[in-house]
């Protein structure tokens, strides 16, 4: 049966309709014509897969990767950096009408988008440290797709594929007798981070310098992938925020609260990961840092705000933390997201505020992730 696509969801994927039933094909580009073979069926839609593309879109490339029919790293490779950073745009956009339900949409700002080549400064890598494979896991597997080079990897992440292996191979080994293993899989996880001038397989803090602020950074915790284009989120953020005092929640390691250093405003930063906040009071060292769920927290919080910067988790802010948040009423929110349709959701839910602009960026190109930020103002 063949289905033309008619737009993007969220990760990238192709939507059609048949008989009153919304069909996910994964692989497709919007206006393309596919026969397709259903996997899944869920009350109200279809998974399904591509089997032949009839009609092909323009914008589709072939992938760069010779990994990627097998490698369930970068699942959108089927564009170039641009067009992925349009479409991507375009179900941002989408997701604003259709969840959030707004009527009309904020002013947009340029997207911003980079190469997808060597981009990728963090990874976790799949260890099997019996036969000294490494890579990652295959697409729809649970096997291990051994590697020895990937196009998105930064020069030392790949350096550890090859001439650094038996680095690797130690650190997963590390892992293993630590209890660090995948209970699905068996194999080692070996999370690697590269910062200025090194690599750190551990909790080792190593220093990466973004706007000329110099962060500390481990292996164990968050920091953004794509150092290129985190002056450009740094920037939105820091042109946006207002008012004397400022909240960071889901602080990470002070990412956002080191903008604020040296500034003369006061920053409040939130983080229930220790390890993270230990990394925060080093790299912003004059915020007032809790250690502590976002709702936790709030319940107990006597402080007031006029910009609270969101930063949550692809799970969105939980009810509770936004009902909080909203009661403290700030002037301006800037939400950073990670997932535009868990952050449509919260928006949908924020009565008395507006979303006044947004903008796009392309952190992970190559795959179906989209991050996005909005500046929501009190009416």
């Amino acid at each position: 049966m063949a289905l033309r696509i008619e737009k993007m969801a969220s990760d990238a994927i192709g939507i059609a309709h048949d008989n009153g039933k919304t069909i996910f094909i994964r692989g497709t580009l919007p206006g393309e014509l596919v026969e397709y073979e259903i996997r899944e069926t869920k009350p109200g839609y279809i998974i399904a897969d591509a089997v032949e593309i009839l009609e092909k879109s323009e914008m589709r490339r072939a992938p760069v990767c010779p990994y990627y029919s097998v490698c369930g790293g970068c699942s959108f490779q089927i564009v170039d950096e641009k067009d992925s950073a349009l479409l991507k745009t375009e179900i941002v956009k989408d997701n604003l009408r259709r969840i959030a339900k707004l009527a009309e949409l904020p002013e947009f700002e340029d997207t911003v988008y980079g190469s997808f080549e060597g981009y990728r400064h963090r990874a976790r890598f799949h260890v099997d440290f019996s036969s000294r494979r490494a890579g990652f896991l295959g697409r729809k597997s649970s096997e291990l797709v051994e590697i020895s080079s990937c196009p998105a990897l930064s020069g030392q992440l790949n350096d550890l594929l090859s001439v650094n292996r038996d680095e690797l191979m130690k650190q997963g080994r590390s892992e293993m007798f630590q209890n660090r293993v995948d209970r699905v899989t068996g194999y080692s996880e070996v999370s690697a981070f590269e910062g200025d001038d090194d690599v750190t397989l551990n909790e080792k803090a190593i220093p990466i310098t973004i706007s000329g602020i110099r962060y500390y950074v481990s292996a164990r915790v968050f920091f953004q992938s794509n150092p290129a284009l985190l002056p450009y989120l740094f920037s939105f953020v820091e042109e946006n925020a207002i008012g004397h005092t400022i909240m960071d929640l889901y602080s990470g390691v002070g990412t956002f609260s080191a903008l604020f250093e040296n500034s003369g405003r006061k920053v409040f930063a939130v983080e229930r990961d220790r390890e993270c906040l230990y990394l925060a009071k080093k790299n912003a060292p004059s915020a007032v840092s809790f250690s502590s769920d976002v709702a936790l927290w709030g319940r107990k919080n006597k402080e007031r705000a006029e910009t609270i910067i969101v930063d949550p988790p692809r799970t969105g802010i939980g009810e509770e933390a936004l009902s909080l948040i909203l009661s403290w009423k700030p002037e301006r929110i800037i939400y950073v997201s990670c997932n535009s349709a868990t952050a449509a959701r919260d928006i949908g839910r924020m009565a008395g505020y507006k979303v006044t602009k947004a903008k796009v960026f392309d952190f992970y190109p190559g795959t179906g992730h989209d991050e996005s930020a909005y500046v929501i103002d009190r009416q």
